[in-house]
């Protein structure tokens, strides 16, 4: 692979995690599923939650688990996801890994939460798109202010 095709596969998986943050955030769910592979594994070590004694930690198996359990807490909440200085590696013709900074607000009845700290990906390419197959969300630290 040449720098310039390297440089063009970072510019595809940084389009990637723009819509990851616009899909999520506007409750686009059909957009935001193609964004990822059927047996995606998601985990958080938090993220929020409907009350202060549920578990801050989660780890989601698959993709229509992971939608609709989104779809669900999110229902009638706010959220704005921000990722920025990205860490992108290109492993493969096919495969790459990222490291973004992240940022997310979600404001729901119960409670607002600010998470800081670091969204880790791996990406698969499918028919020449690029698709999430792991994704972690470690955190620095976690603001929540119950309501």
């Amino acid at each position: 692979m040449t720098d310039l095709q390297e440089l063009a596969e970072i510019e595809a998986l940084k389009k990637v995690m723009a819509k990851y943050s616009r899909f999520g955030d506007t409750k686009n769910w059909a957009e935001f599923r193609t964004l990822f592979v059927e047996d995606t594994v998601f985990s958080f070590e938090a993220i929020p939650r409907a009350n202060p004694d549920a578990p801050q930690a989660a780890t989601i198996q698959g993709l229509d688990t992971f939608i609709g359990g989104m779809a669900e807490m999110l229902k009638g909440a706010q959220t704005c996801h921000r990722m920025y200085l990205p860490e992108i590696t290109v492993t493969g013709p096919d495969t790459a890994k990222s490291t973004w900074g992240i940022h997310d607000l979600v404001k729901t009845q119960n409670c607002i939460f600010n998470g800081y700290g670091h969204i880790h990906q791996n990406y698969v390419k499918v028919n020449g798109e690029w698709k999430i197959t792991r994704s972690h969300t470690s955190r620095l630290f976690v603001d929540e202010q119950w309501l």
